[in-house]
Parts: C-alpha cells; structure tokens; sequence
C-alpha cells in the first residue's frame, strides 16, 4: 500500500467512523469498487480504527480526566463499601453504565460476529442497512432528546443502547447513529447522548482492535503507510466529531438520512441492474 492510498483510507475511516454513516459500510463499498481487500491489509485497518480512538480520546479527555480522578478518591476513602462511594460520585456513576453496556455490545461481537462478518459479501444486503440507517436517524426529527443524563441511565436503557452498538457491527448500520439515536429516543440529553456514545466506543474500538490483533502477521508490513494511515485517520475523525457534536446539539442528525437513501438506492441499482 503506497502513501497516497493510505491517506485517502485514512480520511475515509475518520470521516465515516463518527459521521452516522457506517464506515463498515463504506469499507464494502470501497471493497467492491476500489478493489480493496481489507484481509488483505488487516493490521492498516486495525491502525485506522485506533486512530478515530485517538481522536475520541482528544475529544472527551476532560471527561476521561474526571474519571480517573473519581477512581482514585474513590479507591482512597475506605471507611464504607465501594458500592456506596461509587454511587454518590456522578462520574463514578456515568463509568458504571458505559460498563453496563459494554457488556451487551462484547456479547454480540463474541458470539454473532461470523453471522454479521458473513454480510461483508454481499452488497444488497448492505445498502438495505444503509437505508434502514436513514430511516432510524429520520425518526429523531421527531424526537431529538429529553433531559436524563448518563448518570441516571438505569439498567435496561444502558443494555438497550449496548445492544444497538453490537448490532452496528453489521455493515450498513452506523455505531454513532445508532447508540446516538437509541439514546435520544429513551430521553437522554443531547449533548449526553453523544457523549455516552463516543465514550462506549473506547472500549468497543479497543476490544476489537485487540481482537484483529491477534491475527496479523507482522512481517514486512509499510510501516510509513500505516502511521501516516492513522494519523490521517486521527485528523479527520477529530473533525468529523466536532461537526457531528454541533449537529447534534442542534437536533440535526436526520441531515445524514438522505445521503443513506441515495448511497443505498445506487448500491442497489448496481447491484440488480449490473
């Protein structure tokens, strides 16, 4: 992989990872159209997605900075049970509910990531995602957030998320859109149900990340390409997020939907018409 390819992958996980777009989606496409082979290339595409980590990590660093903060008080006052120091810190509380989540979303990627890999073949199948993307960020229009912050989540509404971020590992589905969406229609904050959706993603990304990981063979690998790869993928994922923050902020998500419909009918008409 030369320079200029890694560059033009690398914008295109930034962008597509955090815009509600499905970058896994995109990734068959450009599989299908640009002749790319992501087995073939899988530590760069492993180096792409801890690069958009890098940004959601910029992005969110006060609210990591209060949680490791909180952690450590919390380790330090001994004279009650963790429980009860844990649930009258508001962080501690937030980290409790990313955790709750998470575990859905690692249950899902252990146990049906073959079945949803399997989709990664077939092109109609992925543009029909796409479009059920659309519509999904369509109906928050409609409903575009309450006032429950992550703090008071509460059991099911954090599984029900994590479920919604498992799913999106099929391609055509968007993480972002997803989780942004479902938290938004149980009546999360707006700025809190992006928060909680990009701070789910650490350790979805990482686990992942550590996962593929284990199956790439280290050996004459371009190793220029793959930190030039990631650091493109880190820029534009950091400027992708902000944009997608304001959006959000602003009860704009439905804006992606029409893009998703048009992506999806051209991915179906090629795929029937030839």
């Amino acid at each position: 992989m030369n320079i200029i390819d890694a560059i033009i992958l690398g914008i295109l996980q930034g962008i597509t990872e955090f815009l509600p777009v499905s970058s896994s989606g995109h990734l068959v496409v450009a599989q299908h159209f640009l002749k790319y082979q992501p087995d073939e290339h899988l530590l760069f595409d492993v180096i792409l997605h801890l690069g958009t980590l890098v940004a959601v990590v910029l992005v969110y660093r006060h609210s990591l900075g209060n949680y490791i903060r909180s952690s450590i008080q919390m380790l330090k006052k001994s004279e009650r049970s963790m429980w009860e120091r844990a649930s009258e810190d508001v962080f501690m509380r937030e980290i409790f509910w990313i955790l709750v989540a998470t575990v859905p979303t690692g249950l899902i990627g252990i146990f049906f990531r073959k079945e949803f890999k399997k989709i990664f073949s077939s092109l109609p199948a992925v543009g029909v995602l796409f479009a059920f993307t659309g519509c999904l960020l369509l109906v928050t229009y409609w409903r575009s957030g309450g006032e429950r912050p992550i703090s008071e989540l509460g059991w099911w509404r954090a599984l029900l998320i994590g479920v919604a971020q498992g799913v999106a590992i099929a391609p055509g589905i968007s993480r972002s859109g997803m989780t942004i969406a479902m938290a938004l229609l149980i009546g999360m904050r707006r700025d809190d149900a992006a928060r909680y959706s990009f701070l789910l993603s650490i350790p979805a990304i990482s686990g992942a990340a550590l996962l593929e990981l284990r199956k790439v063979q280290w050996a004459h690998m371009p190793y220029v390409s793959l930190l030039i790869g990631g650091v493109a993928a880190a820029v534009t994922g950091y400027l992708a997020l902000i944009f997608l923050l304001r959006l959000v902020r602003k009860g704009q998500l439905a804006w992606f939907a029409p893009y998703l419909w048009v992506l999806a009918a051209a991915i179906l008409y090629k795929s029937f018409a030839g």
